[in-house]
């Protein structure tokens, strides 16, 4: 992985994380897991895996709208960059290696 997928994936990680933490302290002062039903059933579970469960559903949420930022602000430069070797690119293609020394 390089350093540059490694920093944006801890950017997407870190602050789902920290909000996932404050969800979950916000949203189960209010409500106890216990009370909790479920398309009109009561959720037969006790509460550290109601807790749990909320946990990783608020980061999941938090991480997937990170996710989505991390995603749109990525520059030009990083959007039209071409995965092929100057060599291996189709011809006709303007970014082709000869292409290059013709127009140049």
């Amino acid at each position: 992985m390089s350093g540059s997928t490694t920093q944006r994936i801890l950017w997407v990680l870190w602050p789902s994380f920290l909000v996932a933490a404050a969800a979950e302290l916000l949203v189960f002062a209010v409500i106890d897991p216990a009370d909790l039903h479920l398309f009109g059933v009561p959720v037969d579970a006790g509460r550290m895996p109601v807790y749990t469960i909320g946990f990783f559903f608020f980061w999941a949420l938090g991480a997937a709208s990170a996710a989505l930022t991390v995603f749109l602000q990525r520059s030009p430069v990083e959007v039209n960059r071409c995965p092929l070797d100057a060599d291996d690119r189709p011809a006709g293609c303007a970014k082709q290696a000869g292409a290059q020394d013709a127009a140049g």
